[in-house]
């Protein structure tokens, strides 16, 4: 495979299927950063012109680019180098793996991400497993969902924390607050990996799903330098807690940055936690836990999160609110209840909802964005425990909102699963049988659902003349990413 970023005298696009099944057109035109034309090969190779560049698309489907509707960028491109647990499904596979990156890394601490709750007897690891596999320094793991850590006593004792519990929400500051913080450079390099993961996946856009600001500078950075391949967008943090006045010098802060946005990096949302995740029985549920008294905490005081919510949106602002439980889409919805029309604000997750919330969201304008990896049944095991049988059936009810008239835009979550458009396509057309979607459904919420959960559609999400030149050629079957074109430059080739 070859990452790239190669500008064209225009570029032709040929012998394949353009997207949507049923177009008819084999071909793509680009000039510029735009599409020039759609249309069969010899049109195609007539428009572009003498000069163009050509891909072959050997038969396989020209369609818009991925965007990731929800992901976590940065930190998932800083955890690119570090230990990777993910898809250690039993207790022995994760004793291997971190043995072996221990043996293998020399530094003064052992970092890493990914393991999932269901590979540990009782859903959760141990300390002790910990000190054994890493007993000379210490050792910091997030879980897969990023919302538990794990520690080993070296690290909970520079801490200053005396537990042998695993670290919930918050707590896991008391480590990772003692972990060497990147240097800009290093973030920079660490996005540049990011990038061409992204390109070799098709994906061209990609929406951030908090600490925008903190990001701006880098971002801009890279587009100072003309190294962008991918198209972000920024979320700013919204918090609990701050009165009505100084939510109000918040937004003035965020809205300096906002008015620095392009077609490559524009920070234009704002992003809430209602709750946190099932998995630790930290989402917000209107009943009770199987076989427990919790809950689940609301992180926002009642009307709190209707009033913020109620300030933004007055001044022009679209919210997306971390909502997984029923009980926090409840309280999303209600915030959404009375703002304004055609803002689009968004419900990020939408695993437990309510029965009777769900035709609420096409009723609001309120876009569902969700990802299907989260449903794959080989990650739902404590999901389904946590909240029983009636709940789990009705989990993830992507087709039910689609056939409510409501909008849907998938994204990964990454690096909460991989960034891989294919696997989202394979859980969402099949795996996750009550909800399954046609082909056509799946693809459309990563590509034209996606441009409407930001506000893009007029640029991006389809190929038709005059919208940007963000393509990828794929083969579903396989399935494999040929090339990806960002603003008209290949910038992958498979």
């Amino acid at each position: 495979m070859r990452y790239k970023c190669r500008a064209l005298r225009g570029l032709a696009i040929v012998n394949g299927k353009v997207w949507p099944p049923g177009s008819g057109a084999t071909a793509v035109a680009v000039a510029g950063d735009r599409v020039a034309a759609v249309a069969d090969d010899d049109a195609v190779r007539e428009r572009a012109g003498a000069r163009a560049g050509v891909i072959d698309a050997g038969g396989q489907w020209i369609i818009p680019a991925f965007n990731d509707a929800h992901v976590h960028f940065l930190m998932a491109s800083r955890s690119l180098g570090e230990l990777d647990l993910f898809g250690a499904a039993t207790e022995d596979e994760v004793r291997r793996r971190v043995a072996d990156y221990a043996g293998r890394h020399a530094g003064p601490w052992i970092v890493g991400r990914g393991w999932l709750y269901s590979a540990f007897s009782g859903g959760m690891p141990s300390v002790r497993l910990l000190d054994e596999l890493v007993p000379d320094r210490p050792a910091y793991l997030e879980s897969y969902d990023a919302h538990t850590g794990w520690a080993n006593s070296r690290a909970l004792s520079l801490a200053g924390v005396q537990t042998l519990d695993v670290l919930k929400e918050e707590a896991t500051t008391a480590v990772t607050r003692h972990l060497a913080r990147p240097t800009p450079e290093q973030d920079l390099e660490a996005l540049r990996e990011g990038m061409r993961l992204a390109a070799s996946r098709g994906i061209a856009s990609v929406q951030e799903a908090g600490d925008g600001l903190d990001q701006v500078a880098l971002w801009d950075e890279l587009r100072q330098r003309g190294e962008l391949t991918l198209r972000v967008r920024l979320a700013f943090d919204m918090t609990p807690g701050l009165s009505t006045a100084d939510w109000g010098r918040r937004l003035d802060l965020y809205e300096q940055a906002r008015a620095r946005s392009d077609a490559w990096r524009s920070p234009g949302i704002l992003k809430a936690f209602a709750d946190r995740v099932v998995e630790s029985r930290t989402a917000a549920m209107l009943e009770p836990y199987e076989g427990s008294d919790e809950r689940g905490r609301p992180l926002w005081e009642k009307g709190e999160l209707g009033e913020a919510v109620r300030v933004a949106d007055a001044r022009g602002w679209q919210v997306q609110v971390h909502a997984i439980g029923d009980a926090a889409i409840r309280q999303a919805l209600d915030a959404f209840e009375k703002t304004t029309a055609g803002r689009r604000h968004r419900v990020e997750h939408v695993e437990a909802p309510a029965a009777a919330d769900l035709v609420r969201f096409a009723r609001l304008g309120v876009v569902a964005s969700m990802q299907p990896q989260h449903a794959d049944p080989d990650l739902t095991d404590v999901w389904r425990r946590n909240v029983g049988s009636e709940r789990a059936g009705r989990g993830w009810p992507w087709r039910t909102l689609l056939e409510s008239g409501a909008r849907v835009a998938f994204g990964t979550d990454w690096p909460v699963v991989p960034l891989d458009p294919f696997s989202s396509l394979r859980v969402a057309t099949g795996t996750h049988a009550a909800q399954r979607l046609d082909l056509r459904q799946a693809v459309d919420a990563w590509t034209s659902g996606g441009a409407y959960a930001e506000h893009a559609e007029s640029d991006k999400g389809e190929l038709k003349p005059g919208m940007l030149a963000d393509i990828a050629v794929v083969d579903f079957q396989k399935p494999a990413v040929h090339a990806t074109i960002a603003g008209g430059r290949v910038v992958f080739e498979g």
